[in-house]
């Protein structure tokens, strides 16, 4: 970017009441995402390594609720220290990442044996944790993690206290919340968006059912209740009503009218998505990634999407709720229809397919 775009950029967020001050300098590149994918998975690995040393070497430390408190909250302390003093070494932000996700897990450990059998109270303290914990740390990865893990314990919380189906529902609220307000949210973007990739990391986890589905019956409430028996159309419900927020507050966001012919057409795709995503579990989140991707700009949202797509795919492909007819014939429906909708729009709107304007 020239300097004279940065000035008119700059002053351009100035007028729009988005920042305030001078323009700052240009600063070092930072290190592309991958880069810093590859550094979390590294802290994963040290810190297993890390947390299997303190487990070998001070076994009391794992038995004894008061010290795993204290050793825990000692690393992350001192990962907090590593990731601000050093805040653009790639070695120290890998140090750092071992060492704060040895401190959270130590920490989870404390509060198991702190609350014993009350399961309940054990996730709830650790979605605080973790939430306090991708606030505080300045650090990229260490936030994605943390969110994805805050979201993890809110969903084992919520399903060990019975109230079954919400999950997915409140982290589809919370990931669209955060991303749909990413340009007001600006002056916080260093938080709001590592937290934002972790709860659509927490949505792809949930879709691709790795371990997933054996953890949540593992965590769940002996007691057979009202949630437990409508725990799949609670889900649906939710995720599709907040699918369906999301697209009006596009529309509104860009100007375009319910009534006018783009707005009709959009609801009624709309309307289509959300009556297959009724019988295809998993279709309402994938399709709620890839619509916020897509209106951020977002190219990894986008990818994460995908796979949340072909999370889909395959477990539905695998649902034993439905013989192998019933699937396919959805599946292709769904296809003749995206294959509808694509020549309806470019009949519809000619214009909008040779960069004119819609009508709004």
């Amino acid at each position: 970017m020239t300097s004279l775009s940065r000035h008119v950029l700059w002053q351009r967020l100035l007028d729009a009441g988005l920042t305030r001050g001078a323009l700052p300098d240009v600063g070092a590149a930072e290190s592309p995402w991958y880069v810093r994918v590859m550094l979390g998975v590294a802290g994963w690995i040290g810190s297993l390594f890390l947390l299997g040393f303190v487990g070998a070497g001070f076994a009391f430390v794992m038995e004894n609720a008061l010290a795993a408190l204290v050793v825990g909250a000692l690393l992350s302390g001192a990962a907090y220290l590593v990731f601000s003093r050093n805040p653009e070494s790639d070695f120290f932000s890998q140090v750092g990442l071992a060492v704060g996700l040895t401190g959270q897990m130590i920490l989870v450990f404390g509060l198991f044996e702190l609350f014993e059998d009350r399961e309940p109270l054990v996730y709830c303290a650790t979605f605080a944790i973790a939430a306090l914990l991708a606030l505080v740390m300045p650090n990229f990865i260490y936030r994605v993690l943390s969110s994805l893990a805050g979201a993890l314990a809110l969903t084992f919380a919520m399903h060990s206290a019975g109230l079954y189906g919400l999950a997915p529902g409140v982290i589809a609220a919370g990931f669209s919340l955060v991303w749909m307000q990413d340009v007001r949210w600006v002056r916080f973007t260093d938080i709001c968006r590592p937290v934002g990739y972790g709860l659509a990391l927490a949505l792809l986890y949930y879709r691709a059912g790795i371990f997933w589905g054996r953890w949540i019956w593992w965590t769940r409430s002996p007691e057979a209740n009202w949630f437990s028996q409508n725990a799949p159309w609670l889900g649906k419900a939710l995720i599709l009503l907040v699918f369906a927020l999301v697209v009006v507050a596009l529309l509104r966001r860009q100007q375009i009218s319910v009534a006018s012919r783009s707005g009709i057409t959009v609801l009624l795709g709309t309307a289509v998505a959300v009556a297959a995503a009724v019988f295809a579990p998993g279709l309402g989140q994938a399709l709620l990634i890839l619509i916020v991707g897509f209106a951020a700009s977002n190219r990894l949202l986008l990818g994460i999407g995908l796979l949340a797509c072909g999370g889909f795919i395959s477990n539905y492909y695998y649902l034993l709720a439905a013989t192998l007819l019933e699937k396919s014939l959805l599946l292709l429906g769904m296809g003749a229809l995206l294959l509808a909708a694509r020549w309806l729009l470019r009949f519809w709107f000619p214009s909008a397919g040779a960069g004119g304007q819609v009508d709004a």
